[in-house]
């Protein structure tokens, strides 16, 4: 009776506490490449952890930042007291597969009154499967990501030896500054580019990490032509959607401001030939006007006039509105089609597919001005 009374009160005894740490993955995750893996390393410790050393492990297969100061509190756990330790990793896989975490071990100091001991606290590995990124290239999974384009002057009203800076900006949330695309080259035969320093860093907020990059530029048109700078194009892929998406920045467009200074590289016509000019456009009007007079229905005499929507059509083609650029075509094509002119077909295909197409795709706006009016 005595021993069964004893084993009764033994195994109503709570079992000696001890010391656990652990590596909290998040549930229910299935990151790509890049992505950012918000982890926690908990720990709960009984007496008192007077000085206390963990190093998060190095690896080749990932980055990783520590996310807020580490946290401690006393806290009960299954009815007793213990001293909660907490700390927030961001870890970003390098590449697919199996990804493994740890082992970790936290060294502590413990003080019981004047007596002091040394404790390792060991958390052992865990692992989470690694999806590969879906597109090719370098990978940039992020929240949030921005492009911001920002010009000194107007490219379209450049004057000569005049220069015009070029700031182009990306933040991107939940990702690391390293991940973010390289320095776009802009190199033109017809331009002369000078670079500044890139600002590239990692910004830590409340919300996480925030990665930052900017370039800029001076740029000064040496040929004396018109040229245009063709759209970036940015990918990368939405957390917030798991989807892949394309941010991208509008074409630059130098030179509309002085055309007639460019054509060729012409000079003025001197007065008299001016004058020739003038007499035989009235010869050719006065020969369409007899001809018209007596009854022979030759093409319209406008289709010789330049088309009243050309400067509409240019000052689209110059700016970044894609819709206002098919507005002004559409009036640029009807025009020329009643007067008996004819229109590159494909020029305007190419124009829709830039706007309607789920393909997108980026389109020359010098190309499409140069074949428009070519008819």
């Amino acid at each position: 009776m005595v021993r069964l009374l004893l084993l009764l009160i033994f195994l109503a005894t709570p079992a000696a506490a001890q010391d656990s740490l652990r590596i909290v993955l998040p549930e229910g995750a299935r990151p790509v490449v890049g992505e950012m893996i918000r982890i926690k390393i908990r720990g709960e410790y009984t007496g008192f952890v007077a000085l206390e050393e963990m190093k998060f492990p190095d690896s080749p297969a990932y980055d990783w930042m520590q996310l807020l100061p580490d946290d401690w509190r006393q806290e009960r756990v299954n009815g007793l007291s213990r001293q909660i330790f907490e700390r927030e990793i961001a870890v970003f896989p390098r590449q697919p597969g199996n990804l493994v975490i740890g082992p970790v071990t936290h060294h502590l100091t413990k003080a019981d009154g004047a007596k002091r001991s040394e404790v390792a606290v060991a958390a052992p590995s865990v692992a989470i499967p690694i999806t590969p990124y879906p597109a090719p290239g370098l990978p940039l999974a992020a929240r949030n990501l921005k492009v911001t384009d920002e010009l000194s002057g107007d490219p379209a009203r450049i004057r000569d030896n005049e220069t015009i800076q070029r700031r182009i900006t990306i933040t991107a949330e939940n990702t690391m500054a390293h991940f973010l695309p390289p320095r776009p080259d802009l190199r033109e035969k017809w331009l002369i580019s000078f670079t500044s320093p890139e600002i590239r860093e990692t910004r830590l907020t409340e919300k996480g990490p925030l990665a930052y990059v900017q370039w800029e530029w001076s740029l000064r048109p040496i040929t004396g032509e018109q040229g245009t700078l063709p759209p970036m194009r940015f990918a990368w892929f939405d957390l917030a959607k798991r989807e892949l998406r394309g941010a991208i920045t509008p074409p630059i467009v130098f030179g509309y401001g002085h055309v007639g200074a460019n054509v060729g590289g012409a000079a003025k016509l001197p007065g008299s030939w001016l004058g020739i000019a003038a007499v035989l456009i009235g010869l050719v009007f006065a020969v369409v006007l007899a001809l018209r007079g007596q009854g022979f229905a030759g093409p319209d005499w406008r289709r010789w006039l330049p088309n009243p929507h050309g400067a509409a059509l240019r000052r689209a083609a110059a700016g970044t509105d894609l819709m206002a650029l098919r507005r002004a075509a559409q009036d640029y094509a009807g025009h020329a089609r009643r007067v008996g002119r004819t229109v590159d077909p494909v020029a305007l295909q190419r124009l829709d597919r830039a706007i309607f197409s789920t393909e997108g795709g980026d389109l020359d706006r010098r190309l499409f001005l140069r074949d428009m009016m070519r008819g």
